[in-house]
Order: C-alpha cells, then structure tokens, then sequence
C-alpha cells in the first residue's frame, strides 16, 4: 500500500509538469517565431505594426471569405511599403465555431495600393471533398481550357459587387454568385492572364482573394510560412500584384 501510495503521489505530478512544459514550450516557440518574423521583415523594410494598422488587418479579414466565422487574432504584423505598395504581413491564429478550442496558423499577406481596381473573387486550392462538395450544390467554378493543371489545382470563383454572403458560412445564406454566373465572372476571367496562370500552377496550395485596391493572399494551410521562405512569399504576392496591375 505504501508503495501504491508513492506511486500515485509521484505520477501525480506528471500532468502538471507536462503543462507547464507544454506552456513554457509554446512561449520560447512563439518569441523566437516572432524574432524570425521580425528578422525577415527587416530586410524587406517592414516596421512593426501599430494598434491601427492591426485593426485594419482585422477589418480586412472580418470582410473575407477565405475565413470562416470564429475567433481570430493576429500575432506578429508587420507593414511597410515595398516596390511603393502598402503591404502587411502577418502570422494569425484563428479557430472556427464548430471546434473553438482547436486554433489553427497561418501566414497571410495583404496589399494595396491604388492601381488595382478588382471584382470581387476567391481563389482557394481544390480537393477530393471541396470539388465533390462544390459539384454537387452547384457551386460555380472558373475553369482555363488553356490550363487544365490550373483548373484542376484551384477553384475560382467571383461574385457581385453587391453580394456580401459567404459561400462557405455555416451560419449564413450561401451566397447567390456561388450559384450562378457573376456579372464580374467575364473581367475576373480576364485578370487570369498566361501568365498568372503560369505562375500560381508553380506555387499551388495558395489562396487569393480580390477586391477593389487590394487583395490578400495566404497558403491555405494550418501551418506558417516556414522562416526562411516569408521573403520569397512576399516577393510571390508582388509578382501577382504585377500581374494584376497590367490589366
């Protein structure tokens, strides 16, 4: 019995440990996450963002249709200008209704800047459930006979300027362009030049979302855009927006 006893006494202490652990982990993780992201922002002359300039960013996401209803916050932002546009990159958690204790990652980049003016549309990377899901509804998708790898990578979608739903709520009325031809599907079919298509068939696993004088682009994953590759991820958004501006 005694030593029952001291076994439970002992073990008794695992669980709390591994806890603190697990905090103390997740705090050197996210600092040195956060020097990193700071490190990298530093040569692409980004300064750390002020409380406005978070707010903005978390106005521009509450408008997105690339993420679901939830919590959001955003960790690490950085702004600045690069090649003369206004860019924000920024480490963000998010996690959805139906799981709000699971949060998930990710890296996103936003920009604007006065020579775009686009139609509203998503691009978000295609799969096995999402296309099966999307043909079975109805769900409208700009496809490229030019592009066939392109078509089938992503699904790109447009909507009206006066239709604020949300394709992919779960709480809302799906949005009426997801059903049928947008009046904008023609220019966004436009913006999707050789070369766009070209360059996002090289780089899949992306999403992208237009309106107006920006856009955002992110990885449609759980996970950060690893250290060494927020440089070439900002210069991946540039060359969209070069794309972009042509037309």
């Amino acid at each position: 019995m005694d030593l029952l006893r001291e076994l439970h006494f002992g073990f008794g202490w695992v669980i709390p440990v591994l806890i603190v652990g697990s905090i103390i982990w997740s705090v050197i993780k996210g600092r040195k996450r956060a020097q990193e992201m700071r490190k990298a922002g530093a040569s692409l002359n980004l300064r750390e963002a002020s409380k406005s300039d978070k707010q903005v960013l978390e106005d521009r996401i509450d408008q997105s249709r690339l993420f679901f209803e939830g919590s959001s916050w955003p960790k690490t932002v950085l702004v600045g200008d690069v090649n003369g546009v206004q860019v924000t990159l920024a480490d963000y958690n998010f996690s959805t209704p139906v799981n709000k204790k699971k949060t998930k990652e990710t890296t996103l980049l936003t920009i604007q800047t006065n020579s775009l003016n686009l139609p509203p549309f998503t691009l978000r990377p295609s799969g096995w459930l999402i296309e099966s899901l999307s043909s079975l509804v109805g769900y409208r998708d700009i496809n490229f006979d030019s592009h066939p790898q392109f078509s089938k990578q992503y699904l790109l979608r447009a909507f009206d300027e006066d239709d604020l739903g949300n394709e992919f709520s779960l709480y809302e009325e799906p949005s009426s362009s997801a059903f049928k031809e947008s009046k904008t599907e023609p220019i966004v079919r436009d913006l999707f030049t050789h070369e766009l298509l070209d360059l996002l068939e090289t780089n899949s696993g992306v999403s992208l979302e237009g309106r107006g004088d920006q856009f955002i682009l992110r990885r449609f994953t759980s996970q950060r855009v690893p250290a060494n590759e927020l440089t070439a991820f900002v210069e991946l958004g540039v060359k969209i927006l070069s794309l972009l501006s042509k037309k």
